[in-house]
């Protein structure tokens, strides 16, 4: 069996998972009432997409033994700051 590498979208998109999934679990099975089953399906497309680019990523990453792991973690730290401060000046609002 081979390990997990740890990686910041690990990190990251991991606390995102179990969010999203208690969201999707909460507001489509127990108060799903006024939209908020709407919200709960979006949690759960988000769950899985996000675990969709997960599995890509450790796939890639435990085939390919010639990647460095500072690079990776070099790369995905300026990935996830780049998107934090777009977040933090544009908002999530896709419209």
């Amino acid at each position: 069996m081979k390990k997990i590498i740890i990686t910041p979208f690990l990190i990251v998109i991991g606390i995102l998972e179990v969010l999203l999934f208690f969201m999707a679990f909460y507001y489509l099975l127990i108060d799903n009432n006024g939209g908020k089953a709407l919200g709960g399906t979006i949690a759960f497309i988000g769950f899985i997409l996000f675990f969709i680019i997960l599995v890509i990523e450790q796939s890639i990453l435990i085939n390919r033994k010639e990647i460095k792991k500072q690079s990776i973690w070099i790369i995905e730290t300026i990935i996830l700051i780049c998107l934090a401060i777009y977040i933090c000046i544009n908002g999530i609002s896709i419209g």
